[in-house]
């Protein structure tokens, strides 16, 4: 008799986005988002409380000082538009309108002055970034690597922006909600969102390169025909456009959020000149300057983000080739960052726009499967941004 073998078993490759129980996605998310929230609430009122402690005039910080603490810099100038507008100053106009204009309506309706106010849109607009971040992440790379990606984009050094009064989470949340919006074909969600967030910020107009790399992906690269949907990528310059009107009939200039900036001695170099002045500018005071100091974070921070977007291309970590866009995305934010120059301080603020190239964390994510990969970047992640939140409430320019 011929002799029954049993049959060999085949190698099954399950993805990874069937290892975890699945919810709702965006249940799931929105969970994830909670927990990072919650967590990083936490640790920033007990890292301001403790910043406290040194002082030795025997008084007891109120909840109310430690809020005030986090209204330095940028955030003052938000908080100050939003009650008064912009007749207050040259310079005034460089901050963008949608996140003061937020301010403003909150604070109709909520008790207590305008800070209050100012730290509910930031936060909300936190818990939505991270929520999409993740929506995006599981999208592209798998639960595991989301989970990891938000946590790591919470714990970043300077993450603690996207929970102050700063428009960085809005600003996050607008531009990685445009471009999960485009990934998944709704074009004209993205297209809005793309022109809420050049309303936030100048850079927003540059989310038209990434979703125009998608669009003719998902169309194909040689289309034989375009679709009307592609009318939605001119949404993007549309808030920078609006807010031009603005300050022609209000300011008496279309250019006068741009003339803002000659104010604050904001210039553009050639590109990768601001990072090479920024090196140029270590040398000149001792290892523990301040300035000396700044230039390491800003121009160190950018230098870590660019190996790390090189690792998205290039080694084991790399994209696949429908990736393209995070790609495009990550480096023309870099890009940016590089060129663009403050006076008395290259690359001012870089540390924190840094956070902005969102393939990054994708690719972080993606490292940290390594146990040991993953707690040394939320060790690491974790004390220097308790640092950075520590000075930056001393109102230090290291951190602004």
């Amino acid at each position: 008799m011929p002799t029954l073998l049993a049959p060999e078993k085949s190698a099954v490759v399950v993805p990874e986005s069937l290892l975890l129980p699945r919810r709702g996605p965006w249940r799931t998310a929105c969970l994830a988002a909670l927990a990072v929230w919650s967590v990083m609430t936490v640790m920033h009122v007990a890292v301001s409380v403790l910043a406290w402690l040194p002082r030795r005039d025997g008084q007891v910080p109120d909840l109310w000082s430690v809020l005030l603490g986090w209204n330095s810099w940028d955030a003052g100038h938000y908080l100050t538009i939003a009650e008064h507008g912009y007749h207050l100053g040259p310079g005034y106009p460089a901050f963008f309108p949608l996140y003061p204009l937020l301010i403003h309506v909150v604070d109709a309706v909520l008790p207590g002055p305008g800070l209050i106010a100012a730290l509910v849109v930031a936060n909300l607009a936190a818990f939505g970034a991270l929520a999409v971040l993740y929506r995006l992440a599981d999208h592209e790379f798998g639960p595991r690597v989301a989970q990891r990606a938000t946590w790591y984009l919470a714990v970043f050094p300077t993450g603690f922006f996207l929970f102050i009064g700063y428009n960085e989470s809005l600003f996050l949340l607008l531009a990685v909600g445009a471009l999960y919006a485009g990934r998944r074909g709704h074009w004209w969600l993205a297209g809005l969102l793309g022109g809420l967030s050049s309303a936030t910020r100048l850079f927003g107009v540059l989310l038209v390169l990434p979703l125009a790399v998608e669009y003719l992906r998902q169309l194909g690269w040689r289309p034989r025909r375009i679709r009307p949907d592609v009318l939605a990528l001119a949404l993007v310059p549309v808030g920078v456009i609006a807010y031009s009107v603005f300050c022609l009939i209000d300011l008496g200039s279309p250019l006068a959020f741009s003339i803002a900036q000659d104010q604050w001695g904001r210039r553009y170099t050639i590109p990768g000149g601001a990072w090479v002045s920024s090196i140029d500018q270590m040398g000149g005071h001792g290892p523990l300057h301040p300035s000396t100091l700044a230039a390491i974070l800003d121009a160190g921070t950018v230098l870590v983000a660019v190996v790390l977007l090189v690792c998205s291309v290039r080694g084991r970590f790399r994209f696949r080739r429908d990736q393209v866009y995070l790609v495009v995305q990550g480096a023309l934010t870099l890009l940016m960052l590089m060129s663009t120059e403050v006076a008395g301080r290259s690359m001012q603020s870089s540390a924190r726009y840094a956070m902005e190239a969102v393939a990054i964390f994708f690719v972080l994510g993606r490292m940290g499967a390594n146990q040991l990969v993953d707690r040394a970047v939320l060790i690491v992640g974790v004390s220097l941004h308790a640092v950075f939140l520590v000075v930056f409430m001393a109102s230090t320019f290291l951190v602004a």
